[in-house]
């Protein structure tokens, strides 16, 4: 069967070439029709346009069926067959892309054939997947930026990234694509080469991707360990990339991305060293880590952040939104957080709101079940009760309305006041309008920014 499909290739291809060159001649003839008369003319062209045509479609079925041929002799041991890649061909193939805005369509319509061709191949390809990945050579498939573009790009990812991307329509990178593979082609010497990545590998993206393709492979808890050491040591001790990518800008943002992926703990003391970096703002990735642990464990590097009257606004609503994850939790120190947040001169009307709608948020309460989840939103409705806002009673009307939304999930329903819920938002960003617009006008400075919101008559009305 398979001299038979070597036979039918090669016939093919001299079709092939044959419908090439009469293409050619028609073509090359288009231009010469004698100009005896206008009739005569312009029947000649048409008669020569139907050929060309027809030619270019008989062309377009030869080509697809050569195609379609070369992956069925790819799939079997055929790679000595004249013509046909091999995966060497195919990975020095791929070592050479370069793609520009000029030829990026074809060109990528030549990575995916060739990558198709590979996994076609089966088992066969994965011992030269798997020493091509221990080169730690790369290519990236991207359209090259002006310099300006590509550093402004790179200290996007590197400052303000928290969640890279982990899927993709199109491999970003040759490495990538062939993880792909390994999880495509299946078997064990295709899980171990994948796996090794994790333990061989310097960049935190590739860790993650990964990592990811294993869990989706094989389960959660998927080389749990390789992961998170391998995790654990490249945040301890970054290394460099030369000549890195985006991803390996957001190199850090991703190891932390691991650690969420398999819900680790064991990082969090550490982690909390590094929630402030080196400019003084918090570091994003850090926060995140924190957030989706969700039980509180980071709550006293939040709160010597938040009280150490060094981070900006906005850093302080999303310390906020975390630092009270721990609140209903028996944690002293967040439920006293909370508290002082509410009740405080020192805290802004946002970092308020962001605190008191922490308290309906279940998001951190997802890992339990529902009587453990019932007994955290009591607790947490127990403390709203005893807050004293005084004379703040845009603050007060807010903590009824949380309240409220609270002691409705305890009980299982919907919040039926829906209404009352977005009247008191509306007027709360009103009044915050009205206090920005007195900052900004030089009225006090930052002291009016901290000082109870006080708003007279019946919120209510």
């Amino acid at each position: 069967m398979t001299e038979e499909k070597v036979k039918t290739f090669s016939i093919l291809k001299l079709i092939y070439t044959g419908i090439t060159i009469a293409a050619a001649i028609l073509f090359v003839g288009c231009g010469k029709v004698s100009i005896d008369d206008s009739s005569t003319e312009a029947g000649q062209v048409e008669t020569l346009k139907k050929e060309a045509a027809s030619l270019k479609s008989k062309l377009a079925s030869v080509q697809s069926q050569i195609d379609n041929l070369r992956l069925e002799l790819n799939n079997g041991d055929a790679q000595g067959v004249s013509g046909e890649l091999s995966a060497l061909d195919i990975l020095d193939e791929l070592m050479e892309i370069k793609l520009t805005s000029g030829n990026r369509g074809r060109i990528q319509r030549r990575i995916n054939f060739l990558f198709e061709t590979l996994s076609e191949q089966g088992e066969v390809v994965v011992p030269h997947i798997r020493e091509f990945l221990n080169k730690m050579e790369d290519v990236d498939f991207v359209v090259p930026k002006s310099p300006k573009d590509e550093s402004n790009e790179l200290k996007h990812w590197r400052t303000r990234m928290v969640h890279g991307p982990l899927d993709f329509d199109q491999p970003p990178s040759l490495r990538i694509g062939l993880i792909d593979i390994l999880a495509e082609v299946g078997g064990k010497k295709a899980e171990e080469a994948l796996a090794e990545v994790l333990s061989t590998t310097g960049r935190g993206f590739e860790i993650a991707y990964a990592a990811k393709k294993l869990q989706r492979w094989i389960g959660k808890d998927a080389y749990r360990d390789e992961a998170l050491g391998a995790a654990h040591e490249l945040l301890a001790e970054p290394i460099d990339v030369p000549n890195g990518n985006k991803f390996d800008a957001a190199s850090r943002q991703y190891l932390f991305m691991v650690l969420e992926m398999y819900g680790d703990k064991t990082f969090v003391q550490t982690a909390q060293g590094q929630l402030i970096n080196e400019e003084g703002r918090i570091d994003r990735s850090v926060l995140s880590y924190f957030e989706k642990i969700g039980d509180g464990s980071a709550t006293d590097a939040v709160v010597q952040a938040m009280q150490s009257g060094q981070l900006r606004e906005s850093d302080m609503r999303e310390m906020a939104r975390v630092a009270v994850q721990g609140v209903g939790k028996n944690n002293a120190q967040a439920d006293s957080l909370f508290q002082d947040i509410m009740t405080s001169d020192q805290y802004s009307l946002d970092v308020k709101m962001e605190t008191i709608r922490s308290m309906d948020n279940a998001e951190d309460l997802t890992n339990m079940d529902k009587n453990e989840q019932a007994t955290v939103l009591q607790s947490r409705l127990a403390l709203m009760d005893t807050i004293q806002l005084g004379d703040d009673e845009i603050m007060s009307w807010a903590n009824e309305i949380y309240s409220g939304r609270v002691e409705a999930k305890i009980q299982g329903r919907g919040f039926d006041d829906e209404k009352a819920y977005d009247s008191m938002h509306d007027s709360f960003r009103k009044i915050n309008e009205q206090v920005r617009r007195e900052s900004r006008g030089g009225n006090s400075g930052a002291e009016v920014n901290n000082q109870p919101t006080i708003i007279r008559g019946n919120p209510g009305d």
